[in-house]
């Protein structure tokens, strides 16, 4: 087997995965839907299949290290974790976690 016959057969099987994925997602939704049907409330309508079908196999966005520490800064705080500068900490929402 020649490296574009590797590269081919590479692309049909994540081609296929993507699919079996969109199939699964689909069967989930409609089982959602006829359960929200017959045991939920008619307002509880989750997205629209297109949508969430849209979104699968779509690359997403890298975070630059600056972007991630401010990401793990907001969710110390809303969990109320602590920040350590040096040895010392700092409260956040008036909690001390040791």
């Amino acid at each position: 087997m020649t490296p574009s016959e590797l590269n081919i057969y590479a692309r049909i099987h994540k081609d296929k995965s993507l699919e079996e994925t969109k199939e699964k997602v689909t069967l989930a939704y409609l089982t959602a839907l006829w359960t929200i049907q017959w045991l939920g409330k008619k307002h509880q309508q989750p997205r629209p299949l297109k949508e969430i079908l849209a979104t699968i196999g779509k690359e997403r966005k890298v975070m630059t290290d600056e972007q991630m520490l401010e990401r793990v800064k907001q969710l110390n705080a809303l969990l109320g974790g602590e920040v350590k500068i040096g040895g010392s900490s700092k409260k956040l929402n008036g909690k001390i976690r040791r």
